[in-house]
């Protein structure tokens, strides 16, 4: 009975409600992420800031970044241009890079008979998002496996549902506090 007497206090307490509230907000963002993951497998497609990277013969670089929809236009438009100087298979297992507004880095997860699964995981510098963009590449293709993002604006979608969740569990403990006190009050008449 013990416990249920510091739960009523707690759940009770006027400063429960900005904390179950900032609580249930960072939930709600990781939730929100989680739901907005997108799979290929399932028919999904990716999120529009999917990166892959190559390595290019011609650059100084270790390795060049590039936007699945900007690659998908470049081919479209020069079909018949050789990739004679571009790689998709990184020599590397693993690479990094800081970008003008975000780092980059890769890691090659898995050999398969037919190429490489890589992920891309681009992390803006002002900590609004980082990407997670999952693919199978061999020399001259990419095939997307699966896309993710942490967004800052996820927590706009989440307020709400936090500050309704923190009204409920506040609204319970209130109610089971003047509950408590009731019985409390009839224990000593009887």
């Amino acid at each position: 009975m013990r416990w249920a007497k510091i739960l009523v206090a707690t759940i009770g307490s006027a400063w429960f409600f900005p904390v179950s509230c900032t609580a249930g907000l960072f939930a709600g963002t990781s939730l929100t992420a989680e739901l907005d993951s997108r799979d290929v497998s399932r028919g999904d497609s990716v999120h529009s800031r999917f990166s892959i990277v190559s390595q290019s013969q011609d650059s100084g670089e270790p390795f060049v970044v590039t936007r699945l929809n900007e690659l998908r236009r470049y081919e479209e438009q020069f079909p018949s241009i050789s990739t004679d100087s571009t790689s998709y298979l990184m020599s590397k297992l693993s690479g990094h890079k800081r970008g003008d507004t975000a780092d980059y880095a890769y890691k090659v997860l898995e050999e398969t008979a037919s190429g490489q699964v890589i992920e891309v995981v681009e992390t803006y510098h002002d900590g609004d998002n980082t990407i997670w963009s999952r693919y199978e590449a061999n020399r001259s293709t990419v095939i997307p496996i699966s896309s993710r993002m942490f967004y800052f604006g996820y927590m706009f979608v989440a307020f709400p549902y936090a500050i309704g969740f923190s009204f409920i569990l506040y609204g319970v403990g209130w109610y089971l506090k003047r509950r408590m006190q009731k019985l409390k009050i009839e224990n000593v008449d009887s």
